[in-house]
């Protein structure tokens, strides 16, 4: 009991701290991460939640400590919006990094619970920090591992120097650069870690840095339940970690018939197939690009 009244003091404490209108000064909020070391933690208090970050994460962890707001959140609100007809209440979080989507997808009541996947160590220990310090781990399971196609692999993960949010499974001739710092992480199926998860009700959120057809691969059983699939599609990277014709055969057989391209401003539904999605791969390698598509 004393044990929680500390904390609850201490949260409380750091949260008031946090808010006062000096440290959500842009300028400040620039001055205190350009000069902190890079292997400093910094909180970042947002709206609805708390987010410990790495000051070494220029990307994910400088926008959520410089905006105050979760990185890429208001993508998951749009979904939300556009499958507003359907009860969604469980979201499968592949990909979760420090919890940006996951987090406030749950306390903001947008989902009843979710299961994060993250298999990088770092990250992964910081989701499981904001997942306690939001105390929403009642209501999130987590897994430090990645899924693939197959149980009980170990896969071989890169890891990036320049963005945390960049970390990927190295498979076959995706090599980034040779030079990069790899590290062996364990691997499950979507099919196993979906066990027990009311499909009928569930959201999948996935960005695996091109490995996302891999992903697919192994959720068969997921997918002939057709959840709404929310997913970075980057040709250019399915193609070099082999996965683009995986991910083509997945999307085919679990039958999705609706699509939405969540860069594009318009929220109109179009026919989905695999042909659409090759021109559509057509178009973005043309310019070396990626967007987020959601899949109905």
């Amino acid at each position: 009991m004393l044990k929680n009244q500390i904390y609850r003091s201490v949260l409380k404490s750091v949260r008031r701290f946090g808010r006062h209108r000096f440290f959500h000064s842009p300028l400040v909020a620039r001055l205190l991460w350009d000069t902190a070391p890079r292997e400093a933690l910094l909180l970042a208090d947002c709206s609805s939640e708390i987010f410990v970050v790495a000051a070494g994460d220029p990307v994910i962890g400088q926008w959520l400590f410089k905006h105050r707001e979760p990185y890429n959140f208001f993508k998951l609100h749009r979904v939300a919006s556009l499958l507003s007809e359907r009860h969604l209440t469980s979201l499968i979080d592949i990909g979760a990094n420090i919890g940006t989507i996951c987090i406030p997808a749950v306390k903001r009541g947008l989902f009843e619970r979710a299961i994060a996947i993250e298999p990088e160590p770092l990250n992964y220990s910081l989701l499981r920090t904001n997942v306690e310090v939001n105390r929403v781990s009642a209501h999130i399971t987590t897994h430090n591992i990645a899924l693939g196609e197959k149980n009980d692999e170990t896969l071989s993960f890169e890891l990036s120097k320049i963005n945390f949010g960049n970390h990927r499974v190295r498979y076959g001739s995706d090599v980034t650069d040779p030079g990069q710092e790899t590290i062996e992480v364990p691997s499950q199926s979507l099919d196993r870690i979906a066990e027990g998860v009311d499909l009928g009700s569930a959201l999948l959120w996935m960005d695996t840095q091109g490995f996302e057809g891999h992903v697919l691969a192994g959720g068969t059983r997921t997918l002939h339940r057709k959840p709404p699939l929310v997913m970075k599609f980057w040709p250019d990277g399915l193609s070099r970690s082999g996965g683009l014709e995986r991910l083509r055969q997945a999307l085919q057989v679990a039958g999705y018939t609706s699509f939405r391209d969540l860069n594009e401003p318009d929220d109109v539904f179009l026919p989905f197939s695999v042909d659409v999605l090759d021109v559509l791969a057509a178009q973005l390698r043309s310019g070396g690009g990626q967007t987020d598509l959601l899949l109905v």
